[in-house]
């Protein structure tokens, strides 16, 4: 006598289908979001997000390098701040191209606004100021406390409610 014959399978199993389906659905959505950074990155919005964003870099490295400038300039004028960022330029800092904001279109060659700190200022005094980013039609302002704090907008909204730095300056240059 003759055993009988298991019957083979033909085709898939539910286990390759649905494994099949799954990657399918997973490429579909994959697909979908590269189209989709695709046509986002080539809006003008978008591509103005990210040119303000580097300009606000660019901005506030700026900042950090003319504070060291004013930090050279205490150093050999026994702890006294400068009366006009101008006066760091060439000897405490090397580029005068620093003193402008890159958002900057005016003219002018310095885009900083300097609060000239009083000797016992508290060191959350504003020292430095730019007014030139636009985010959402909205004016953003970078600002630099005496102690080399660079605060965003949302954090120095929280300080007083308003855009306003914390002390009248003695002088806007």
């Amino acid at each position: 006598m003759i055993p009988p014959q298991i019957p083979t399978r033909r085709g898939m199993s539910c286990w390759t289908v649905g494994l099949l389906s799954c990657l399918g659905a997973i490429a579909l959505v994959i697909i979908g979001i590269a189209i989709l950074a695709i046509v986002v990155a080539r809006r003008p919005e978008f591509k103005q997000a990210m040119s303000t964003g580097v300009q606000i870099a660019r901005c506030q490295q700026n900042m950090q390098e003319i504070y060291a400038a004013i930090g050279r300039y205490r150093q050999r004028n026994n702890g006294k701040y400068p009366k006009d960022l101008k006066e760091l330029v060439p000897r405490y800092l090397p580029e005068a191209g620093k003193l402008k904001c890159p958002a900057d279109t005016s003219g002018k060659p310095v885009s900083y606004q300097y609060f000239q700190p009083a000797q016992n200022s508290p060191d959350t005094s504003p020292l430095l100021q730019c007014d030139h980013h636009m985010v959402m039609n909205q004016k953003i302002p970078v600002i630099m406390l005496k102690n080399g704090q660079v605060l965003s907008s949302s954090q120095w909204r929280g300080r007083d409610g308003s855009n306003a730095p914390a002390q009248v300056p003695s002088e806007q240059r």
